[in-house]
């Protein structure tokens, strides 16, 4: 499947002054999507950019390659597991990641996602390698930023969260701003997508017509997505957290998934 390619760049970019800017980094196994900010100001935007061009870019080289504030990367896994942070000890994440089936060609990850929650994650490391270009000190799971977004929208219950890009959905779930349920489907068609819906609600006790859906990612209000979900659950609609100040021809809910990558800056850059 061919991804359509978008992008947007700030009349005002300069990156001569990158070392006051921030590179957010999205990263799939084949493509790969970015945003430049300055503070709150969005510079840059472009998506499902092809992997090779992480390798060894050219038509992106200055984007790339300019000197950053700080380089934030979220990288997306090939299987996960969540522990209670608790129950967490460093030492022992070979014993948990027996539980992800590691490959050969897989590196496993071990990260805070939340006060309570830890994700023990496994990427493949043809995509590690696809980012060795680029400072990769700060890499994180590809939904950490999202579900921090999550966790502050506060609203109203019950209401399920739904992140869709590239045939993949992520759900998630929070109660009392706690994350209550996490997880990541891939699927066909609003059909599927409607079934996994109601297959997650179920697993959380949420009656569809008394639950509110929330959608970000690659949808449109007139998407048979939403339409056949409204048929189900009590509301859907897109997303309307708003992390950056972007400008009035891109939407909030399709930028907010590479938006809050924002939020996992380390604390000396902020």
């Amino acid at each position: 499947m061919i991804e359509q390619r978008y992008s947007y760049t700030n009349p005002g970019l300069n990156l001569d002054q990158a070392h006051s800017y921030n590179l957010l980094l999205q990263v799939e196994q084949n493509i790969f999507s970015y945003i430049v900010t300055s503070g709150q100001e969005l510079m840059a935007w472009a998506i499902n950019n092809p992997i090779s061009e992480l390798h060894d870019p050219e038509e992106l080289k200055d984007i790339l390659t300019a000197n950053y504030k700080q380089v934030i990367t979220g990288v997306t896994s090939t299987g996960f597991t969540l522990l209670p942070t608790g129950l967490y000890e460093a030492g022992r994440v070979a014993d948990v990641a027996r539980l992800l089936d590691v490959r050969d060609n897989e590196k496993v990850f071990a990260q805070e996602l939340d006060a309570e929650n830890m994700i023990i994650y496994k990427v493949d490391k043809a995509l590690i390698t696809a980012i060795t270009n680029v400072d990769n000190s700060n890499i994180n799971y590809k939904a950490k930023g999202w579900l921090q977004a999550l966790a502050n929208d506060h609203a109203s219950n019950p209401t399920l969260y739904l992140n869709v890009n590239n045939e993949r959905v992520q759900f998630a779930y929070f109660n009392d701003g706690k994350l209550r349920f996490y997880n990541v489907f891939k699927f066909a068609g609003h059909e599927e997508l409607a079934y996994y819906s109601a297959l997650v609600a179920q697993q959380i006790d949420l009656t569809p017509a008394d639950t509110n859906i929330i959608i970000s990612g690659d949808v449109n209000r007139t998407d048979m997505y939403v339409s056949y979900l409204e048929q189900f659950f009590r509301s859907v609609r897109l997303s309307l957290i708003e992390l950056l100040d972007i400008p009035p021809q891109l939407e909030l809910h399709k930028v907010l998934s590479l938006a809050a990558l924002s939020l996992c800056a380390s604390s000396e850059e902020n």
